[in-house]
């Protein structure tokens, strides 16, 4: 499925009302999703521009959405998957890590990565 379907889909489904006073990943659900919003945003229209900082932020998120998939009600569970399924692809569809000023040349920890898919949960 294309990532602008995805996306499309996880807008129409809204969130779930037991997520509003939920914390994942250091933030509120609503901010959450307007992160994940913007970075999935960015890279439909081919302007995200995928560094070390973003790609690291983004596996954090991941494994943050799959640890509270388990908690709540189906609705949680379906609100997290999605959620993660919209990283994954951003992950996969944005490319590499490209080195930048912030990495130390093309020996440093950018250098030669490949995009890799977060882990996800089997139900």
């Amino acid at each position: 499925m294309q990532l602008s379907q995805m996306w499309r889909e996880h807008l129409q489904a809204g969130c779930p009302a037991e997520m509003r006073s939920m914390n994942i990943a250091g933030m509120s659900a609503s901010a959450l999703d307007a992160e994940i919003t913007a970075c999935v945003s960015a890279c439909v229209t081919h302007t995200l521009r995928m560094d070390s900082r973003i790609e690291r932020r983004l596996h954090d998120i991941a494994h943050a959405l799959e640890d509270f998939q388990g908690q709540g009600p189906p609705e949680v569970a379906d609100y997290c998957n999605r959620l993660n399924k919209l990283v994954s692809a951003v992950l996969v569809n944005a490319g590499p890590a490209e080195s930048s000023k912030d990495d130390p040349g093309e020996n440093g920890p950018a250098a030669g990565r490949q995009p890799v898919r977060p882990r996800m949960r089997r139900r």
